[in-house]
């Protein structure tokens, strides 16, 4: 029987793998998984739905072992008519190329970024230069929004036939707005009647927390009620948490850390904040629109993660205290649930379309 393999750095808790494991669930295709490093948070699910997990060094490690690692994972699978290789960069032309060698069919890059984060400029000038090889070596190009497209693939390759928009779906029936489900999650959070600003994702540079913060801060000077809630690990737990102290709001920020039930925290919030740097498409903004919940994005963040009325964009340069204006404008107004069905963005309907991309010759 004909599988897929999907490479990617880990099975772990981020976007890119929700992503992926969303589709895994509604789409019914036989995944398998090629990762690198120790087991990642989705493992044992995959494991559990049929997939088989297998390591691979990763190109740092060196790239001679990486090859011969992919090599002979197509020698012993032949049953692997279409890779789709999941990347920032165009660096993983390798993983394409390797897979074009082994007479795989079917040879997707699937982007999820619109830059690459924490480049160094000549790891930048490196990505445009192998841009190309992208395109020579891969006959599919799946992207989440056009910016993740042009910048992985180029510009010209948004106009060709094989090139095509795979949405950050979700399930929308789990984020839909619970009266119910909100009362019981502010009452284990202590929240009471209090305005409640919420972030969620990595707690890495790129999703901008620091600037966050500060919005945060701006609100509890007019309110000093509200309370603010930070939900993801990552690399500067530490540090945000010593800027929430540093700021004084440390006492109404409560950092939840990595949750299996995000959708029920959306409930418990009043507004959603996602300043990020730049971003691929932003699926927590999407998230937090099904929940009904007003949605302020940077302009690092794609116009099309605005899927309806709810959501509205900023410019960093505008301020924290702007930020903090726009979201007071909106307290003590009442739910708004829209109707996100129709937006394409249902996994149900996004996993039909994606299948069908893979099949298409």
């Amino acid at each position: 029987m004909n599988r897929i393999l999907i490479v990617l750095p880990n099975l772990d808790h981020g976007g890119t793998e929700v992503t992926v494991m969303n589709y895994f669930r509604a789409s019914g295709l036989p995944f398998d998984f090629a990762v690198h490093g120790e087991a990642g948070y989705f493992e044992p699910e995959a494991i559990a739905m049929g997939a088989r997990i297998h390591r691979v060094p990763t190109r740092s490690q060196g790239l001679f072992k990486n090859i011969a690692a992919m090599r002979a994972l197509y020698k012993k699978h032949p049953e692997y008519k279409t890779v789709i290789v999941c990347t920032e960069h165009s660096f993983a032309f390798i993983e394409l190329w390797v897979a074009w060698r082994c007479g795989v069919k079917i040879r997707a890059a699937w982007s999820h970024f619109s830059d690459y984060q924490g480049a160094s400029r000549l790891k930048r000038y490196a990505h445009f230069v192998t841009r190309p090889l992208m395109r020579a070596f891969g006959n599919r190009f799946l992207a989440c929004s056009e910016s993740a497209g042009k910048w992985l693939f180029g510009k010209t390759i948004l106009r060709k036939k094989n090139f095509h928009i795979v949405k950050n779906a979700i399930d929308l029936d789990k984020y839909n707005f619970n009266p119910e489900t909100r009362r019981q999650m502010r009452d284990r959070l202590g929240l009471g009647d209090h305005f409640t600003v919420g972030i969620v994702g990595r707690l890495a540079p790129v999703k901008n927390h620091a600037f966050a913060l500060e919005v945060f801060a701006r609100i509890a000077e007019k309110d000093a009620s509200a309370r603010f809630l930070v939900i993801g690990v990552g690399i500067l737990q530490h540090e945000i948490a010593a800027r929430a102290t540093h700021l004084g709001i440390s006492d109404k920020t409560t950092f939840i850390g990595t949750a299996d039930n995000i959708h029920d925290y959306y409930q418990a919030m009043d507004a959603f904040i996602a300043p990020s740097l730049h971003e691929g498409f932003c699926m927590v903004a999407l998230e937090a629109q099904a929940a009904g919940l007003p949605v302020l994005l940077s302009e690092g963040v794609p116009r099309e993660a605005a899927v309806c009325d709810l959501a509205q964009h900023m410019n960093l340069s505008e301020g924290a205290q702007a930020w903090a204006d726009a979201i007071l404008k909106i307290k003590g107004n009442e739910r708004k649930v829209m109707d996100l069905y129709a937006t394409g963005f249902h996994i149900t309907d996004a996993a039909k379309d994606l299948k069908r991309r893979l099949t298409d010759d």
